[in-house]
């Protein structure tokens, strides 16, 4: 998207826009969907994601519709953020309690390996024939994706109450737990972090380093594919040596990586420094892993839909903030924000003391 809209000739504080729109859908609809999933078959709602984005793929090709581009990713946001809470909710139901750590980083390595095959198989295509047939591409895989909802996934079904009280009453049982709290406020300055790298770094790297539309693909799947090293490895060591710890380190990491992006003068500089960051954005896996610790059981899935959408609210502020910073100060000056950011998580994972849930 960012490489797209680029080349219809949206400026970086429009884009930002744009970006900041599909968050402010998936923030204020994640955490619905989430309670929706303790108490209806979760499958529906994976069924009616994967159709509805079907449907609005294509329309990102039609250049009549660009003025309206905002609300197509407010939509796109709002509708596709729904498979996050309703597989993270069955990954919980058949997670071993001993290995939470472990099953929450498989979860995020098999989100991963879309991302590491999705930017170079769209680059490609953009590059042989035009970015439209990414779009026409994405929709022939949504569809694909519901016979396999109906067939991989097992009916689900809890009964409960489904009204606006009920869910409301919900959040705020889930917030008033101060751990959650803290645990929440960490994955939204995780995710302003990583939506540097979603929303700016490909821009970056063909502003700054002169990087063609394919070799921006190749650098987002090698950072993809060195998560997908690292997760199930995070897991296993955090399942051992405490997820707070490892999550920890992970922010530290992140923060002193990301401060050293202003040195980057090559395309091997910059593929080598993003992939080592994206070792220590992985960590943010394990904050996933922390939510049954904080939370009730029997409101899993409202804390992972609310856990969700402050991981959008992440993805609501990064965006914004390093669109003004890259226009005041210039384009460097987005890692240092970063950075501060990625401190700022680190200070928050060491307020979580997990306490017993009522």
């Amino acid at each position: 998207m960012p490489l797209y809209v680029k080349s219809l000739g949206i400026e970086i504080v429009d884009w930002s826009l744009l970006a900041t729109s599909a968050a402010l859908g998936m923030f204020f609809l994640e955490w619905v969907w989430g309670f929706l999933s303790d108490r209806m078959d979760r499958r529906l709602l994976m069924v009616l994601s994967a159709l509805v984005m079907s449907s609005l793929f294509p329309l990102y090709t039609l250049r009549d519709l660009v003025p309206y581009f905002i609300i197509l990713q407010f939509l796109s946001g709002a509708v596709g953020v729904i498979i996050g809470p309703t597989t993270r909710a069955y990954m919980s139901d058949e997670s071993p309690k001993e290995a939470t750590g472990l099953f929450a980083s498989l979860w995020w390595a098999s989100h991963t390996t879309g991302r590491i095959i999705g930017p170079l198989l769209g680059a490609c295509i953009a590059q042989t024939w035009s970015f439209e047939y990414s779009f026409y591409a994405s929709t022939i895989l949504s569809l694909v994706l519901v016979p396999v909802i109906l067939f991989a996934f097992p009916k689900h079904r809890k009964p409960g109450n489904r009204n606006a009280q009920q869910i409301v009453g919900g959040v705020e049982t889930v917030l008033r737990f101060r751990p959650a709290a803290f645990l929440f406020l960490s994955a939204a300055f995780s995710f302003i972090g990583i939506s540097l790298v979603r929303s700016f770094l490909p821009l970056y790297a063909s502003e700054q380093i002169n990087m063609s539309t394919v070799e921006i693909g190749i650098l987002l799947s090698a950072m993809s594919l060195s998560q997908l090293s690292a997760i199930p490895l995070l897991g296993w060591l955090s399942d051992r040596f405490g997820r707070k710890r490892m999550a920890f380190a992970g922010f530290l990491l992140s923060s002193a990586v990301f401060m050293s992006y202003p040195l980057v003068q090559t395309s091997p500089q910059l593929m080598l420094i993003s992939i080592i960051v994206s070792v220590g954005l992985a960590a943010s896996s394990l904050l996933l892993a922390l939510v049954p610790e904080v939370t009730p059981r029997t409101l899993y899935g409202t804390a992972v839909g609310l856990y969700g959408s402050f991981e959008d609210l992440g993805i609501i502020v990064g965006p914004l903030l390093f669109g003004l910073v890259w226009v005041a100060y210039g384009p460097v000056f987005i890692f240092v924000a970063s950075s501060l950011t990625q401190i700022v998580g680190a200070l928050l994972v060491l307020a979580i003391h997990p306490r017993q849930k009522a």
